[in-house]
Protein backbone atom coordinates (compact mmCIF):
# COMPACT_ATOMS: atom_id res chain seq x y z
CA UNK A 1 0.00 0.00 0.00
CA UNK A 2 1.37 3.28 -1.13
CA UNK A 3 2.24 5.87 1.96
CA UNK A 4 0.96 9.18 1.28
CA UNK A 5 4.03 10.71 2.36
CA UNK A 6 5.75 9.08 -0.49
CA UNK A 7 2.78 10.32 -2.94
CA UNK A 8 3.62 13.54 -1.97
CA UNK A 9 7.17 13.85 -2.19
CA UNK A 10 6.92 12.14 -5.93
CA UNK A 11 5.00 14.80 -6.93
CA UNK A 12 7.15 17.59 -5.60
CA UNK A 13 10.11 15.32 -7.22
CA UNK A 14 8.59 15.24 -10.27
CA UNK A 15 8.34 18.84 -10.22
CA UNK A 16 11.69 20.16 -9.24
CA UNK A 17 10.14 21.06 -5.72
CA UNK A 18 11.52 19.11 -3.23
CA UNK A 19 13.79 20.96 -0.95
CA UNK A 20 16.89 19.62 -0.04
CA UNK A 21 15.48 18.30 3.25
CA UNK A 22 12.93 16.59 1.37
CA UNK A 23 15.32 15.23 -1.38
CA UNK A 24 17.09 13.39 1.77
CA UNK A 25 13.94 11.92 2.98
CA UNK A 26 12.87 10.64 -0.59
CA UNK A 27 16.18 9.18 -0.90
CA UNK A 28 16.50 7.51 2.20
CA UNK A 29 12.65 5.86 1.41
CA UNK A 30 13.85 4.70 -2.35
CA UNK A 31 17.14 3.11 -1.10
CA UNK A 32 15.01 1.50 1.52
CA UNK A 33 11.58 0.28 -0.37
CA UNK A 34 12.02 -1.65 -3.53
CA UNK A 35 8.14 -1.07 -4.14
CA UNK A 36 8.91 2.83 -3.93
CA UNK A 37 11.59 2.47 -6.50
CA UNK A 38 9.35 0.67 -8.63
CA UNK A 39 7.02 3.61 -8.42
CA UNK A 40 9.34 6.12 -9.09
CA UNK A 41 10.54 4.56 -12.07
CA UNK A 42 7.08 3.67 -13.31
CA UNK A 43 5.97 7.75 -13.52
CA UNK A 44 9.40 8.59 -14.02
CA UNK A 45 9.33 7.09 -17.24
CA UNK A 46 6.12 8.75 -18.14
CA UNK A 47 6.70 12.20 -16.97
CA UNK A 48 9.82 12.68 -19.10
CA UNK A 49 7.94 11.97 -22.38
CA UNK A 50 7.67 14.90 -24.27
CA UNK A 51 10.79 16.65 -22.81
CA UNK A 52 11.10 19.50 -25.27
CA UNK A 53 7.42 20.54 -24.46
CA UNK A 54 7.59 20.00 -20.98
CA UNK A 55 11.06 22.87 -20.86
CA UNK A 56 8.62 24.84 -23.07
CA UNK A 57 6.60 25.33 -20.56
CA UNK A 58 8.30 27.96 -18.44
CA UNK A 59 8.02 29.98 -21.40
CA UNK A 60 4.98 29.56 -22.68
CA UNK A 61 4.35 30.95 -18.72
CA UNK A 62 6.27 33.37 -19.57
CA UNK A 63 4.62 34.95 -22.57
CA UNK A 64 1.00 34.25 -20.76
CA UNK A 65 2.22 36.45 -18.19
CA UNK A 66 3.48 38.85 -20.22
CA UNK A 67 0.14 39.50 -22.26
CA UNK A 68 -1.82 39.62 -19.19
CA UNK A 69 -3.93 42.22 -19.71
CA UNK A 70 -7.28 43.33 -17.34
CA UNK A 71 -9.64 45.46 -20.07
CA UNK A 72 -12.97 45.35 -21.40
CA UNK A 73 -13.35 43.52 -24.97
CA UNK A 74 -13.48 46.03 -27.55
CA UNK A 75 -16.42 45.99 -29.85
CA UNK A 76 -15.90 47.04 -33.71
CA UNK A 77 -13.85 44.88 -35.66
CA UNK A 78 -14.84 42.00 -37.81
CA UNK A 79 -14.98 38.21 -36.38
CA UNK A 80 -12.84 35.71 -37.81
CA UNK A 81 -14.90 32.25 -37.49
CA UNK A 82 -13.73 28.91 -38.96
CA UNK A 83 -16.52 25.65 -39.72
CA UNK A 84 -14.97 22.68 -37.88
CA UNK A 85 -15.85 19.26 -39.17
CA UNK A 86 -19.06 18.22 -37.05
CA UNK A 87 -18.15 14.18 -37.20
CA UNK A 88 -14.34 14.76 -36.84
CA UNK A 89 -13.07 11.92 -35.42
CA UNK A 90 -10.24 12.21 -32.97
CA UNK A 91 -7.94 9.82 -31.51
CA UNK A 92 -7.62 9.35 -27.74
CA UNK A 93 -5.71 6.47 -27.24
CA UNK A 94 -2.79 7.65 -25.92
CA UNK A 95 -4.41 10.52 -23.88
CA UNK A 96 -6.24 7.42 -22.30
CA UNK A 97 -3.39 5.36 -21.52
CA UNK A 98 -2.07 8.27 -19.88
CA UNK A 99 -5.17 8.94 -17.95
CA UNK A 100 -5.25 5.34 -16.89
CA UNK A 101 -1.68 5.63 -15.56
CA UNK A 102 -2.84 7.68 -12.93
CA UNK A 103 -6.14 6.66 -11.74
CA UNK A 104 -3.67 3.27 -11.35
CA UNK A 105 -2.13 5.51 -9.08
CA UNK A 106 -5.20 6.84 -7.32
CA UNK A 107 -6.41 3.23 -7.26
CA UNK A 108 -3.15 2.00 -5.10
CA UNK A 109 -3.23 5.42 -3.02
CA UNK A 110 -4.59 5.78 0.67
CA UNK A 111 -6.63 8.93 0.84
CA UNK A 112 -4.97 11.81 1.31
CA UNK A 113 -7.66 13.95 2.67
CA UNK A 114 -7.02 18.20 2.22
CA UNK A 115 -9.12 18.56 5.44
CA UNK A 116 -7.32 16.49 7.89
CA UNK A 117 -6.25 19.21 10.04
CA UNK A 118 -7.58 22.08 11.96
CA UNK A 119 -6.10 25.47 9.57
CA UNK A 120 -6.92 28.79 11.28
CA UNK A 121 -7.95 29.85 7.99
CA UNK A 122 -10.82 27.37 7.47
CA UNK A 123 -12.62 29.63 9.88
CA UNK A 124 -11.48 33.03 9.17
CA UNK A 125 -13.41 35.63 7.66
CA UNK A 126 -12.27 35.43 4.54
CA UNK A 127 -12.47 37.97 2.05
CA UNK A 128 -14.21 38.42 -1.45
CA UNK A 129 -13.59 39.03 -4.84
CA UNK A 130 -15.89 39.30 -7.92
CA UNK A 131 -16.01 40.09 -10.80
CA UNK A 132 -19.72 40.66 -13.06
CA UNK A 133 -19.61 39.83 -16.75
CA UNK A 134 -17.58 41.72 -18.93
CA UNK A 135 -14.99 42.47 -16.35
CA UNK A 136 -11.68 40.79 -15.60
CA UNK A 137 -9.98 41.34 -12.48
CA UNK A 138 -6.16 40.75 -11.07
CA UNK A 139 -5.66 40.57 -7.15
CA UNK A 140 -2.49 39.44 -5.40
CA UNK A 141 -2.75 37.35 -2.14
CA UNK A 142 -0.68 37.66 1.35
CA UNK A 143 1.67 35.01 0.05
CA UNK A 144 2.91 36.58 -2.98
CA UNK A 145 0.60 34.53 -5.51
CA UNK A 146 -1.08 36.57 -7.84
CA UNK A 147 -4.59 35.61 -9.28
CA UNK A 148 -6.47 37.02 -12.40
CA UNK A 149 -10.19 36.34 -12.52
CA UNK A 150 -12.22 36.10 -15.44
CA UNK A 151 -16.00 37.69 -16.03
CA UNK A 152 -18.44 36.25 -13.46
CA UNK A 153 -15.85 34.74 -10.99
CA UNK A 154 -15.64 34.96 -7.58
CA UNK A 155 -12.76 34.42 -5.10
CA UNK A 156 -12.93 33.49 -1.45
CA UNK A 157 -9.67 33.74 0.48
CA UNK A 158 -8.13 34.91 4.03
CA UNK A 159 -6.78 37.95 4.45
CA UNK A 160 -3.62 36.26 5.37
CA UNK A 161 -2.64 33.00 5.28
CA UNK A 162 -2.59 30.15 8.44
CA UNK A 163 -2.05 26.94 9.38
CA UNK A 164 -0.64 24.12 6.92
CA UNK A 165 -2.21 24.71 3.64
CA UNK A 166 -3.09 27.95 2.03
CA UNK A 167 -6.55 27.63 1.17
CA UNK A 168 -8.85 29.49 -1.73
CA UNK A 169 -12.72 28.72 -3.09
CA UNK A 170 -13.11 29.72 -6.57
CA UNK A 171 -16.45 29.40 -8.64
CA UNK A 172 -15.88 30.61 -12.30
CA UNK A 173 -12.41 30.75 -13.95
CA UNK A 174 -8.85 32.15 -12.96
CA UNK A 175 -5.05 31.84 -13.73
CA UNK A 176 -3.12 30.96 -10.67
CA UNK A 177 0.14 32.00 -10.62
CA UNK A 178 1.32 30.47 -7.35
CA UNK A 179 4.19 31.39 -4.94
CA UNK A 180 6.25 28.99 -3.83
CA UNK A 181 6.05 27.53 -0.53
CA UNK A 182 7.59 24.40 0.45
CA UNK A 183 6.02 23.96 3.64
CA UNK A 184 2.53 25.25 2.93
CA UNK A 185 0.85 23.71 -0.38
CA UNK A 186 -1.73 25.78 -1.95
CA UNK A 187 -5.01 24.57 -2.41
CA UNK A 188 -7.91 25.89 -4.92
CA UNK A 189 -11.82 24.48 -3.85
CA UNK A 190 -14.13 24.32 -6.79
CA UNK A 191 -17.59 22.58 -6.26
CA UNK A 192 -16.51 19.61 -8.17
CA UNK A 193 -12.75 19.11 -7.29
CA UNK A 194 -9.38 20.46 -5.28
CA UNK A 195 -5.99 21.47 -7.00
CA UNK A 196 -3.48 21.00 -4.71
CA UNK A 197 0.02 22.74 -5.80
CA UNK A 198 3.25 24.05 -4.24
CA UNK A 199 4.69 26.44 -6.51
CA UNK A 200 3.39 26.76 -10.17
CA UNK A 201 0.76 27.93 -12.71
CA UNK A 202 -2.51 27.01 -14.03
CA UNK A 203 -5.77 27.99 -15.08
CA UNK A 204 -8.92 26.67 -13.61
CA UNK A 205 -12.45 26.82 -15.02
CA UNK A 206 -15.51 25.62 -12.96
CA UNK A 207 -18.66 27.41 -13.47
CA UNK A 208 -21.92 25.75 -11.83
CA UNK A 209 -23.59 26.47 -14.68
CA UNK A 210 -21.22 24.88 -17.50
CA UNK A 211 -21.69 20.94 -18.10
CA UNK A 212 -17.40 20.45 -17.49
CA UNK A 213 -14.96 21.53 -15.32
CA UNK A 214 -11.33 22.32 -16.43
CA UNK A 215 -8.00 22.46 -15.19
CA UNK A 216 -5.18 23.42 -17.52
CA UNK A 217 -1.56 23.09 -16.06
CA UNK A 218 0.88 25.81 -17.30
CA UNK A 219 4.01 25.28 -15.06
CA UNK A 220 4.90 22.82 -12.40
CA UNK A 221 2.71 20.13 -11.57
CA UNK A 222 -0.69 19.75 -9.57
CA UNK A 223 -2.31 16.87 -8.03
CA UNK A 224 -6.46 16.90 -8.50
CA UNK A 225 -8.54 14.96 -6.33
CA UNK A 226 -12.61 14.81 -7.05
CA UNK A 227 -15.00 16.20 -4.61
CA UNK A 228 -17.36 12.81 -4.90
CA UNK A 229 -13.99 10.42 -5.01
CA UNK A 230 -11.48 11.26 -2.75
CA UNK A 231 -9.90 8.35 -3.22
CA UNK A 232 -8.60 9.06 -6.92
CA UNK A 233 -5.66 11.71 -7.20
CA UNK A 234 -5.08 12.74 -10.65
CA UNK A 235 -0.76 14.39 -11.00
CA UNK A 236 -0.60 16.63 -14.27
CA UNK A 237 2.40 17.64 -15.90
CA UNK A 238 3.20 20.57 -17.60
CA UNK A 239 0.89 21.55 -20.87
CA UNK A 240 -2.21 18.85 -19.91
CA UNK A 241 -5.70 19.13 -18.95
CA UNK A 242 -8.23 17.46 -16.89
CA UNK A 243 -11.83 17.40 -18.33
CA UNK A 244 -14.40 16.54 -16.06
CA UNK A 245 -17.80 15.94 -16.45
CA UNK A 246 -20.59 15.28 -13.71
CA UNK A 247 -23.79 14.86 -15.38
CA UNK A 248 -24.41 12.83 -18.54
CA UNK A 249 -23.34 14.12 -21.82
CA UNK A 250 -24.47 13.54 -25.33
CA UNK A 251 -22.40 12.91 -28.68
CA UNK A 252 -19.14 13.68 -28.90
CA UNK A 253 -18.42 15.16 -25.68
CA UNK A 254 -19.69 11.82 -24.07
CA UNK A 255 -17.22 10.34 -26.02
CA UNK A 256 -14.09 12.36 -25.28
CA UNK A 257 -15.02 12.14 -20.98
CA UNK A 258 -15.50 8.54 -21.22
CA UNK A 259 -12.06 7.69 -19.48
CA UNK A 260 -12.11 7.63 -16.16
CA UNK A 261 -15.69 6.83 -15.45
CA UNK A 262 -17.08 5.61 -12.12
CA UNK A 263 -18.87 2.68 -11.41
CA UNK A 264 -20.81 4.26 -8.38
CA UNK A 265 -20.69 8.25 -9.56
CA UNK A 266 -22.02 9.92 -12.56
CA UNK A 267 -18.54 11.84 -12.77
CA UNK A 268 -16.28 11.17 -15.54
CA UNK A 269 -12.91 12.60 -16.73
CA UNK A 270 -10.61 12.95 -19.69
CA UNK A 271 -6.71 13.78 -19.31
CA UNK A 272 -5.24 15.44 -22.38
CA UNK A 273 -3.11 18.40 -23.99
CA UNK A 274 -3.70 21.65 -24.21
CA UNK A 275 -5.76 23.21 -27.24
CA UNK A 276 -3.91 25.48 -30.05
CA UNK A 277 -6.44 26.91 -32.25
CA UNK A 278 -4.03 25.77 -35.28
CA UNK A 279 -1.47 23.56 -35.61
CA UNK A 280 0.65 26.16 -36.87
CA UNK A 281 -0.24 28.96 -34.11
CA UNK A 282 0.62 29.74 -30.49
CA UNK A 283 -2.61 30.82 -29.36
CA UNK A 284 -3.86 28.87 -26.53
CA UNK A 285 -7.51 28.13 -26.40
CA UNK A 286 -7.57 27.55 -22.73
CA UNK A 287 -5.61 30.59 -21.07
CA UNK A 288 -6.40 33.26 -24.75
CA UNK A 289 -9.07 34.94 -22.21
CA UNK A 290 -6.50 36.72 -20.08
CA UNK A 291 -5.33 38.62 -23.36
CA UNK A 292 -8.99 39.65 -24.17
CA UNK A 293 -10.05 37.18 -26.38
CA UNK A 294 -12.56 34.19 -26.64
CA UNK A 295 -11.13 31.32 -28.31
CA UNK A 296 -13.04 28.62 -29.21
CA UNK A 297 -12.59 25.42 -30.70
CA UNK A 298 -14.99 22.81 -31.70
CA UNK A 299 -17.20 23.96 -29.00
CA UNK A 300 -20.83 23.14 -28.94
CA UNK A 301 -23.01 26.32 -29.43
CA UNK A 302 -24.76 25.15 -25.56
CA UNK A 303 -20.91 25.63 -23.80
CA UNK A 304 -20.35 28.37 -26.23
CA UNK A 305 -23.60 30.38 -25.33
CA UNK A 306 -22.54 29.92 -21.53
CA UNK A 307 -18.78 31.75 -22.46
CA UNK A 308 -21.18 34.50 -24.61
CA UNK A 309 -23.17 35.42 -21.47
CA UNK A 310 -19.86 36.28 -19.69
CA UNK A 311 -18.20 37.89 -22.43
CA UNK A 312 -20.58 40.00 -23.62
CA UNK A 313 -23.00 40.44 -20.01
CA UNK A 314 -26.32 38.46 -22.11
CA UNK A 315 -28.26 36.00 -21.88
CA UNK A 316 -28.95 33.28 -24.44
CA UNK A 317 -32.38 31.40 -24.69
CA UNK A 318 -32.59 28.50 -26.91
CA UNK A 319 -35.78 28.14 -28.39
CA UNK A 320 -34.43 25.65 -31.21
CA UNK A 321 -33.40 22.55 -29.29
CA UNK A 322 -31.10 21.56 -32.41
CA UNK A 323 -29.15 24.80 -32.54
CA UNK A 324 -27.37 23.49 -28.62
CA UNK A 325 -26.06 20.67 -30.53
CA UNK A 326 -24.19 22.91 -33.62
CA UNK A 327 -20.45 23.23 -33.30
CA UNK A 328 -18.27 26.12 -34.05
CA UNK A 329 -14.66 27.07 -34.27
CA UNK A 330 -13.05 30.92 -33.88
CA UNK A 331 -11.81 33.80 -32.47
CA UNK A 332 -13.80 36.55 -30.70
CA UNK A 333 -11.84 39.78 -29.69
CA UNK A 334 -13.69 43.70 -30.35
CA UNK A 335 -16.79 42.12 -31.79
CA UNK A 336 -20.02 43.45 -31.10
CA UNK A 337 -23.09 41.25 -29.69
CA UNK A 338 -24.85 41.75 -33.40
CA UNK A 339 -21.28 41.14 -35.11
CA UNK A 340 -20.68 37.65 -33.36
CA UNK A 341 -24.10 35.55 -33.71
CA UNK A 342 -24.57 37.37 -37.79
CA UNK A 343 -21.14 35.56 -38.22
CA UNK A 344 -22.21 32.43 -36.52
CA UNK A 345 -25.08 31.83 -38.49
CA UNK A 346 -23.25 32.10 -41.62
CA UNK A 347 -22.03 28.54 -40.34
CA UNK A 348 -24.67 26.90 -39.17
CA UNK A 349 -28.66 27.43 -40.28
CA UNK A 350 -30.20 29.14 -36.81
CA UNK A 351 -31.82 32.63 -36.42
CA UNK A 352 -31.67 34.99 -33.35
CA UNK A 353 -33.53 37.78 -31.79
CA UNK A 354 -31.71 40.72 -29.61
CA UNK A 355 -33.98 42.20 -27.14
CA UNK A 356 -33.64 43.34 -23.51
CA UNK A 357 -30.29 41.93 -23.28
CA UNK A 358 -31.37 38.72 -23.80
CA UNK A 359 -30.41 36.69 -27.35
CA UNK A 360 -33.50 34.15 -28.73
CA UNK A 361 -31.95 31.65 -30.37
CA UNK A 362 -34.37 30.16 -33.23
Amino acid sequence: MVNDRFIELLTKRLSDELSSTELTEFTYLLDNDEAFRQQYDFFKSYWVQDQEQYYNSNAMFENIKNNITIEEPQKEEEVVVENWPKYKQLSFILKSIAAMLFVLMGCIAIFYSLDNNSDDNKTASLDLTETPSRVKSKITLSDGSVVTLNSETTLKYPPAFKGKNREVYLNGEAFFDVAKDHRHPFIVHTGKMSIRVLGTAFNIKSYKNDLTSETTLIRGAIEVTLTDRPSDRIILKPNEKLILNSTPVKKRLHKQLAVGKHSDSATSYALTNLTYFKSNDTTIVETSWVNNRLVFKDTQFKNLANQMERWYGIKVKFKNADAEDYYFTGVFEKESVEQAFKALKMIEPFTYKLKNGTVYIY
